[in-house]
């Protein structure tokens, strides 16, 4: 209750800036006490909740479309791989499938986006086209990485690979030992918590503590990006490709969340405040990365080097997709143009295409599994 009381409040509205940043902080700590509270209920549950899982996600298919539809419900591929990460660490899902769920999220945030872009602006055919080609951006680059790496590893397994290289190298960090202990001092409530009820309700209190906090970071942080002196550096950011690269990287540090990083440019680009779509895509590039690091901080927080190998698989995932498509900024600022505009030229074709892309992984699943 307190936590939910603590995301409604508005922090532009408080009476000091210091009470923002007490609620960041408070932020952090139920955050990292959501991945403490999924893990122990998750051990808890054992061998019964890992039945369950590998009933839903049996390899490397179902677990890449789980992934991309759990990220799309939750709006959050930080939220989604910080809960992968903590089964990882309590042996309820296999590394190769938790792997397989961090691929799948990367398409799954361009859900947000998307729906910002056409909702606000559906009925404003010029502002449409200009905010559809901020979401495009995002949306291609992950359609596009997503079938790169989805192939590489259903044909290779070449990031199950990354990961277990990743955990061989992160078991010899003998610190890590030492940090669920930590944990453990710092979060005293979450053992007696389960003495009282069923570890199942754990897990789901944990899930809805680790989205609530991650809500409550996004929400005091954005607070910093809403004010007109923000919009100006936003804006300024847009004249160089490193310089909007660097941009992304540092929001999305403060903004633990690509979705909100990115939607943020919708009414930017619909109000004319961005006007140079060519520096869209580093931004976006810098963003991806900047948002592990709240996946990293969860894996930290298991102790496990297995789950600091799946969030090595993250990391790469985005630094890769960053090399290989840093240098086609032209080519692919034209295709997204084009794309934006062939997209946005009816709401016939713009709902039409939403609503594609929302059934596919569903009716994918559904065949999967018939």
């Amino acid at each position: 209750m307190f936590l939910s009381y603590l995301c409604y409040l508005d922090p532009r509205g408080l009476d000091s800036k210091y009470k923002s940043l007490v609620g960041s902080l408070l932020g952090v700590y139920f955050f990292i006490s959501s991945i403490v509270l999924i893990k122990s209920s998750a051990v808890r549950m054992g061998e019964f909740l890992a039945g369950k899982i590998i009933l839903l996600i049996r390899d490397t298919t179902s677990g890449v479309f789980a992934g991309w539809i759990a990220t799309a419900l939750l709006h959050s591929s930080g939220a989604f791989d910080s809960i992968i990460v903590a089964f990882v660490s309590s042996g309820v899902i296999p590394m190769s499938l938790a792997v397989a769920t961090i691929i799948g999220a990367e398409i799954g945030t361009t859900v947000t986006p998307l729906l910002v872009s056409t909702i606000g602006y559906l009925r404003k055919k010029a502002q449409l086209s200009a905010s559809f080609n901020v979401t495009m951006v995002h949306f291609l680059y992950n359609l596009f990485t997503f079938l790169i790496f989805y192939t590489a590893e259903l044909l290779f397994g070449v990031f199950t690979y990354i990961a277990q290289a990743g955990s061989s190298i992160f078991v010899k960090a003998t610190w890590l030992r030492y940090i669920p202990s930590l944990l453990d001092i710092a979060t005293p409530w979450v053992d007696p918590l389960l003495g009282l009820i069923p570890p199942w309700i754990g897990l789901i209190l944990g899930g809805a503590t680790l989205i609530l906090s991650l809500w409550c970071l996004e929400q005091y942080m954005t607070a910093l990006f809403s004010m007109p002196k923000s919009w100006s550096l936003i804006r300024a950011t847009f004249t160089k490709p490193l310089r909007a690269f660097a941009a992304g990287f540092l929001f999305t540090l403060l903004v633990p969340s690509t979705s909100v990083m990115v939607s943020l440019l919708v009414p930017l680009a619909a109000s004319g405040v961005i006007r140079a779509d060519y520096y869209i895509l580093p931004y976006i590039l810098g963003a991806n990365i900047g948002t592990v690091f709240d996946v990293m901080i969860a894996a930290l927080a298991t102790g496990d080097p297995v789950s600091l190998g799946v969030w090595l698989v993250h990391l790469t995932i985005n630094v890769i997709g960053a090399v290989i498509f840093f240098p086609l900024l032209k080519p692919f600022s034209r295709l997204t143009r084009w794309s934006s505009e062939m997209l946005t030229r009816s709401q016939r074709r713009t709902l039409l295409f939403i609503g594609v892309f929302h059934a596919l992984p569903i009716l994918i699943m559904l065949i999967y599994f018939i």
